[in-house]
């Protein structure tokens, strides 16, 4: 067996991880996706991506996202003929190595709720439940009218130049340290396929929200409002004018949306406004030290 550890991934090894990922999903009935967009990650440097090979072909794959510096989640898949032999044990040993380079204290396994082989590894390693988040869809109909907002909210495309003011924004509301706000400000300022937005009302920022292309699926991240304007509907406002700006786009086939279980006034939002779970992913806490 061969372990490739890399921090990017050629057309190749794209489209061979690519057909493991359908592989499984099909043979399990899940609907999750692996991590594919490594722009966000906090450390360029770091490898993100580990291949384990039998005999020149993939049989298991584990993919790092790790937006901050003090965490980091794991995913994967290993084909079904390839599991219980410790494959994906192999992979993780050496993402965890990795990680340990850029002083991570933990990491989070993601395993979808209906993944039995998932589940079962996470319990085997001892594991810890984190928390568990929700992946929303809502479906945009052409005869539909697009979503209206009551609330005074402008979205207005963030550039370069609003980067030092949307860091303050971002950290006021997600907290982190600065310099993590930038640099994920940053990537969704600058990257082709995500789009960074500033809400707007009487002329001063009062929230946040991008969009991130994901072939023909586009998700809603990073949809914050800053602490003076809470309590005033007006995430419901960015919400609504997201989807309406999504629903005029022919590139979103589907819009899709995450949200922590624990969050019951945003998931109550979401359920409201037309999107409907999809599934539940349980995020487990390993130790690193």
């Amino acid at each position: 067996m061969k372990i490739l550890s890399l921090s990017a991934l050629t057309q190749e090894q794209y489209l061979a991880a690519q057909a493991l990922e359908i592989s499984c999903k099909t043979a399990d009935g899940l609907q999750g996706f692996i991590h594919w967009d490594k722009t966000m990650n906090f450390y360029p440097s770091m490898r993100h991506w580990f291949l384990l090979y039998d005999q020149h072909v993939l049989i298991a794959v584990l993919s790092a996202f790790a937006p901050t510096t003090t965490q980091i989640e794991f995913g994967g898949y290993t084909l079904p003929k390839a599991r219980r032999k410790g494959c994906f044990s192999l992979l993780l040993d050496v993402a965890k190595e990795e990680a340990r380079k850029y002083n991570y204290q933990h990491l989070l396994l993601i395993t979808e709720q209906a993944s039995f082989a998932g589940q079962a590894f996470v319990q085997r390693l001892g594991a810890t439940h984190a928390h568990t988040e929700y992946q929303l869809l809502w479906q945009p109909s052409p005869s539909a009218k697009p979503p209206v907002s009551s609330e005074a909210v402008r979205l207005v495309e963030a550039t370069l130049a609003d980067l030092e003011s949307l860091t303050e924004v971002s950290h006021s509301i997600f907290g982190g340290t600065p310099q993590e706000a930038r640099q994920i400000l940053e990537t969704s300022i600058t990257s082709p396929h995500l789009t960074q937005y500033v809400a707007v009302r009487q002329e001063k920022p009062v929230g946040i929200v991008a969009v991130n292309f994901v072939q023909d699926d586009a998700w809603i991240i990073g949809l914050g409002v800053c602490p003076e304007w809470q309590g005033n509907g007006l995430g419901k406002a960015i919400l609504l004018q997201t989807l309406a700006l999504l629903q005029r786009d022919a590139r979103a086939k589907a819009i899709r949306i995450e949200v922590d279980s624990g969050n019951e006034a945003a998931l109550k939002l979401y359920l409201k406004s037309g999107f409907t779970v999809q599934m539940g992913q349980d995020y487990f806490r390993l130790p690193l030290a």
